[in-house]
C-alpha cells in the first residue's frame, strides 16, 4: 500500500510543479497559457538527446532545465509580449497554437516514436523499513520538496521576489515604486520554463517521451489548480497530489479504465461544493 501512495504522490507532485509554472504565468498576466504542458514535452525531448550523447545525467539535467527556461523567455518576447494588449482571449488562442506547433517540430526532430530514457539510479527498489519503494518516486518527492522550498524562500526572502510579488498584484503601483512590470513579466516566464524543465527531468525516467505526454500533463495540472483554487501556490501543490493519488489509487483498487474519469468527478464535485477551490481566492478580486 505505501508503494501505491508513494507512486501516487510523487505523480501528484509532478503535476504540482506543472500548476506551480501555470499559476506564475496566471498570477504576473491574469492570461492562461495551455502551452506548460510542451514545454515540458520538449524538455524531456532535449533530456533524452543529453542523455543519448553520453553527458552526465546532472548535465543532461541541469542543460535540460536551462534551455526550457530560456525557451520561456523566447515564450513570453514572441507570443505574451506582443499579445499583452490585447483581449484575454488573444493570449489563450496563441498558447494553444503554440501547443500544435511543439507537437509538429518535436515530431520533425524526434520522430513519431516514444522514446525511454534510462534511470539514473542504479537499482530499481529501496527498502524502507519494510516497504519496497522504487527511487525514482522518492526522487521526485524529496526533489519537489526542494523546489517549493527554493521558491518559497525566493518569493518571501529575496528582494527580486517582493518585486516578483508586487508586479503581480498590482503592475501600475509597483511601477510607480521604481518596479519594471514588463522585465518581471519576463523573469517569471524564465522561472515558469524552469520549473517545466524540472518537471520534464523528473517525468522522463518514468515515462515514455513523446508528443502526447505535455496533452495529459497540462490537463491534469489545469485540474489541480481548479480543485486546489485558482491562483493559489498551496492549493497546486495540494490539488496536485490529491489527484495523483486518485489516479493511482483508481487504476489499483477499481481499474485503471477510470482513473482520468476520477479527476474529472473529483473537479466537478469540488466546483459544486467549493467554487472557490480548496484554497482559492475570488478570481474578481484579481481583476
Amino acid at each position: 500500500m505505501m508503494q501505491v501512495l508513494a507512486s501516487g504522490v510523487a505523480m501528484g507532485c509532478i503535476y504540482a510543479l506543472v500548476g506551480l509554472s501555470f499559476i506564475l504565468i496566471f498570477n504576473a498576466t491574469h492570461g492562461l497559457n495551455f502551452g506548460q504542458g510542451e514545454l515540458v514535452m520538449l524538455g524531456a525531448f532535449v533530456f533524452y538527446s543529453m542523455v543519448n550523447t553520453n553527458a552526465p545525467y546532472w548535465a543532461a539535467a541541469l542543460g535540460a532545465i536551462v534551455a526550457i527556461g530560456a525557451f520561456g523567455w523566447v515564450f513570453q518576447r514572441l507570443l505574451f509580449y506582443p499579445l499583452r494588449k490585447r483581449p484575454f482571449l488573444a493570449f489563450v488562442i496563441a498558447t494553444i497554437g503554440f501547443t500544435i506547433f511543439a507537437r509538429n517540430l518535436a515530431m520533425l526532430v524526434w520522430g513519431p516514436d516514444a522514446l525511454k530514457v534510462r534511470s539514473f539510479f542504479k537499482t530499481d527498489v529501496v527498502r524502507v523499513f519494510d516497504v519496497v519503494l522504487t527511487p525514482e518516486h522518492l526522487f521526485i518527492i524529496g526533489a519537489t520538496m526542494v523546489v517549493l522550498a527554493l521558491q518559497y524562500a525566493l518569493f518571501f526572502h529575496t528582494d527580486l521576489g517582493r518585486r516578483l510579488r508586487a508586479s503581480a498584484q498590482n503592475a501600475d503601483m509597483a511601477q510607480l515604486m521604481g518596479i519594471h512590470p514588463n522585465r518581471m513579466i519576463a523573469i517569471t516566464f524564465v522561472l515558469s520554463g524552469i520549473l517545466c524543465g524540472i518537471a520534464a527531468v523528473l517525468v522522463a525516467p518514468i515515462f515514455m517521451v513523446d508528443t502526447e505526454m505535455g496533452f495529459n500533463l497540462i490537463l491534469k495540472a489545469f485540474i489541480a489548480v481548479i480543485i486546489g483554487g485558482f491562483g493559489s501556490i498551496p492549493g497546486a501543490v495540494v490539488g496536485g497530489i490529491l489527484v495523483g493519488l486518485l489516479e493511482i489509487l483508481v487504476a489499483v483498487f477499481i481499474s485503471t479504465a477510470y482513473k482520468d474519469a476520477i479527476a474529472f468527478a473529483v473537479l466537478i464535485l469540488i466546483l459544486i461544493v467549493l467554487p472557490q477551490g480548496l484554497f482559492g481566492e475570488k478570481i474578481s478580486e484579481k481583476a
